[in-house]
């Protein structure tokens, strides 16, 4: 239909006649008890949400409706009391509220629901105003008007919920489905005109089948066909001829013959659903279907066929969408959390064990990071397609995020010991999948998973405990030797454990819980002290002293290693400006360790210099040690950082050095002073030689880029004695020289 007419056409005043008014209150009698039950319906699903808000909001319309309730009454029984305009004003007026009221679900509460509630907001007022179309149909202003108010405020929300997926896609397909409500409006009022201007029922008969843009076809009481339209022959590929006379309980599918029989004796009646033609297609149909009779009474039906396929595949899509990755087309958290939630509903899980494997791919972060967010997705693709390959149809593979997926195998049987033989048989395969390595863009990736394993136990149905659990033993199955565990209880009481000290920690520097130790460096030739690292550690009241690994990781977790990182900082400060006080001061430099995170803080690097100058001392007497793992991993955001720190004359180390992933490119792109070989690669070179050799490989590399190389964790003679061998002008720290010492132990052994 032309859009200019089309617009024209709602402007325009319709006559509004004493039929039409009628028409309006007798077709309110039926739709005014749906909308209560809608209501009550949509109170009760969004009650657990929404609480007192909804229970307002039902009782609001509970109000309106038994007002309009009343107003049919009495139009009904004394139609003199008004005048027609009044009559007609109380209704579009009582009309317009209460589909304003409605629509608030859409606006208001709409923010205040997960998803699947969204959805089932959407569903009804996309069925209010489906609705309208037939009881505002004697009205084409008010039927707008009422989808307007219905729709418009929801299209609006949508193109701005951002935390809603694919919301823009439903913002654009409620756009559509309004114009294309308006448009049926408009094509049915155009037909309705057309047919007040026929003066014969035959006329209007023949005009309605000919011209509707529905399937249309008339039935005796006895279902045999007895007229159908074009439209309905073009639907389903038939002849008219081949309907004509058909007994319509011999159609092959049988899903409206129910409907048909009843709207002969009941009333009218509808069916949404599949279909399959005489021909053997499938469709998804809208049909109606109502009776019609003469002078005598009913004597027939009239049957009207929509064809929904296209919106019914595109629903079917969008709830596809909704509830699958879009990358590998697994089951997302949505489909994951419908699925488990079923699981349990399930009558098996009453009596059976089910098995949750939680993977998280270990080298991926590094992969994603050095390669590219392509190759990322290349290898999530990749797992993905081998898992399926691996699992039968029977599991659940999800993936829940990032490069976490999660295999449930349901139902797998009653006895504990069986399910969890189970378990270690689908673990050892998953494993087994990542034993050759990924070819992606021509590239051979080797990578490993962590799995955390849960036994769902017969009828237990908390679907977040479930899931707690699977997030804490697979966490727990990053530091297993074999990248495998199982939940027990025990992992719950570690989990409060790490959240007590977590807490404690927030206070120990307001508690001077704290404290400093000190470990000389020297030289491994003659063990001329040149150095000292500060090496923090925490007197905790209950546990005892506390190593960094104890608590840095819970600290970088609660926010704190900031605070921590400038009370040593501080503390460094202080004792080197009272070593140069005293003449004590005989160390090229103490090192403290940065974490790289530190440097996106702001103004970092001014901070720095702020306290150095703050105690008097030069650049050149602390050195920041950053670990080669923390440097990776931010290097992107700090590498302006360093570069201004070293330009003001502060030396860098990379500490821990070897123990990440592609150092050699961070050598190149940024020359540090020092390179600290972490003391994994030491503790074996007396009985193993080529550990011996891996080190004097990692010792060629620091030569080659003119590094100070300093060896950590030289435990004995025999160690030292190799590396003496290798390079004499190493230097190096570790308990065969000295133990990390209180300030005043190290000032005294060392500094005297």
């Amino acid at each position: 239909m032309n859009l200019k007419i089309s617009l024209s056409k709602i402007k325009s005043l319709q006559t509004v006649d004493e039929s039409i008014i009628t028409t309006l209150y007798t077709l309110s009698n039926r739709s005014l008890a749906v909308l209560i039950v809608l209501a009550a319906l949509t109170t009760a699903a969004l009650y657990p949400m929404l609480h007192n808000s909804i229970l307002f909001w039902f009782m609001s319309l509970v109000v309106l409706v038994g007002y309009r309730v009343y107003s049919v009454y009495l139009f009904k029984k004394k139609p003199e009391k008004y005048s027609m305009k009044v009559w007609y004003k109380k209704f579009i007026l009582s009309a317009v509220i209460t589909a304003i009221i409605f629509s608030t679900i859409g606006f208001i509460f709409i923010h205040q629901v997960d998803y699947y509630y969204q959805v089932y907001i959407i569903a009804v007022l996309l069925g209010l105003a489906s609705g309208s179309i037939v009881s505002l149909s004697p009205d084409i202003r008010l039927n707008i008007v009422y989808a307007g108010i219905l729709l418009i405020p929801l299209i609006i929300t949508f193109l701005f919920l951002h935390d809603t997926p694919i919301h823009l896609i439903l913002a654009i397909s409620l756009i559509l489905y309004f114009i294309a409500q308006v448009t049926t409006i408009l094509k049915i009022d155009a037909q309705k005109n057309e047919f007040d201007l026929l003066k014969s029922e035959h006329m209007l008969l023949d005009s309605l089948f000919k011209n509707a843009p529905l399937g249309i076809f008339t039935y005796n009481k006895d279902l045999e066909v007895i007229e159908c339209n074009d439209q309905l022959n073009t639907l389903f590929e038939h002849t008219k001829e081949r309907i004509i006379g058909m007994n319509l309980s011999q159609l092959p599918d049988s899903s409206v013959l129910g409907h048909l029989q009843n709207a002969i004796t009941h009333g009218p009646q509808s069916y949404e659903g599949p279909y399959t033609s005489l021909n053997g297609k499938d469709f998804w149909i809208d049909a109606k279907a109502f009776s019609f009779t003469d002078s005598s009474g009913v004597t027939g039906g009239v049957g009207m066929i929509e064809d929904k396929t296209k919106e019914h595949a595109a629903l079917t899509e969008l709830e596809y969408m909704v509830q699958h990755d879009v990358l590998t087309g697994l089951l997302n958290r949505r489909g994951f959390k419908n699925y488990i939630e079923n699981l349990v509903k399930h009558k098996k899980h009453k009596t059976c064990f089910s098995i949750l494997f939680y993977l998280d791919l270990n080298q991926f972060k590094s992969i994603n990071d050095s390669l590219g967010h392509e190759v990322g997705d290349d290898v999530l693709i990749a797992v993905s397609q081998r898992l399926v390959k691996l699992l039968g149809e029977e599991c659940m593979l999800s993936r829940l995020a990032g490069d976490e997926f999660i295999i449930i195998v349901p139902h797998v049987s009653q006895d504990e010991s069986r399910a969890n033989q189970e378990a270690r048989e689908y673990s050892s395969k998953i494993q087994n999948i990542f034993l050759d390595p990924l070819i992606i863009k021509e590239m051979h990736l080797h990578i490993r998973s962590s799995i955390g394993i849960v036994l769902m136990e017969p009828g237990y149905a908390n679907t977040e405990e479930i899931i707690r659990h699977a997030d804490l033993s697979m966490y727990q199955a990053k530091i297993a030797n074999d990248h495998v565990s199982y939940y027990d209880s025990s992992l719950d009481e570690k989990q409060k454990d790490l959240f007590l000290l977590q807490h404690d920690l927030g206070y120990a520097v307001k508690k001077d819980q704290l404290d400093l130790f000190f470990q000389p460096i020297v030289t491994i030739k003659k063990d001329k002290l040149r150095s000292a690292e500060a090496l923090i550690r925490w007197e905790h009241p209950e546990k005892g002293l506390l190593s960094p690994q104890d608590f840095i990781p819970l600290a970088i977790k609660a926010g704190l290693l900031s605070q921590i990182t400038w009370w040593v900082i501080d503390r460094v400060c202080q004792h080197i400006s009272q070593w140069k006080k005293e003449n004590q001061w005989k160390l090229d430099y103490v090192s403290i360790n940065v974490n790289a995170q530190q440097f996106v803080e702001n103004n970092f690097a001014i901070e720095f210099l702020k306290k150095l100058d703050a105690y008097g001392l030069e650049t050149q007497d602390i050195m920041i040690e950053i670990t080669e793992r923390s440097l990776i991993d931010n290097f992107d955001n700090t590498q302006d950082v360093i570069n201004t720190l070293r330009k003001k004359g502060i030396k860098c180390a990379i500490d821990d050095f070897g123990i990440g992933y592609s150092s050699l490119s961070y050598l190149k792109k940024l020359s540090f002073n020092t390179l600290k070989i972490d003391k994994a690669f030491i503790k074996d070179i007396g009985s193993n030689p080529k550990e011996l050799e891996l080190v004097s490989t990692i010792l060629n590399i620091g030569r080659q880029f003119n590094y100070n190389i300093v060896i950590e964790g030289i435990e004995n003679k025999k160690q030292k004695q190799l590396l003496l061998s290798l390079d004499n002008k190493l230097r190096y720290q570790g308990y065969h020289l000295s133990k990390p010492l209180h300030a005043e132990e190290f000032t005294q052994q060392f500094l005297k």
